[in-house]
């Protein structure tokens, strides 16, 4: 298979991924959060899914990653690491 049919399938996956947890959950509680801490606890790690979907979707679109594929895909690691942070270490 040629690299733009492998970016094509992460893209599907990314997607079905961010589409299960928007609309069934992702199964992360944090009952103490509030504020900020909270907005990225209920919502970052379907938005990390988002990002991976267009990143890898983009990649698809030119059959190679692109600068703009690596913006996203580092945009949802920085996020990713900022939900962790805030499920695991922020009180």
């Amino acid at each position: 298979m040629t690299a733009r049919t492998w970016f094509t399938v992460g893209a599907a996956a990314a997607g079905v991924v961010a589409v299960v947890f928007a609309t069934v959950g992702d199964g992360v509680a944090v009952d103490d959060a509030t504020g900020v801490r909270k907005v990225v606890v209920d919502h970052a790690h379907t938005l990390v899914w988002v990002l991976l979907a267009l990143a890898l979707g983009a990649a698809a679109v030119a059959g190679r990653w692109t600068g703009l594929s690596q913006v996203l895909a580092v945009a949802a690691g920085v996020l990713y690491g900022t939900f962790l942070l805030s499920v695991f270490v922020l009180r």
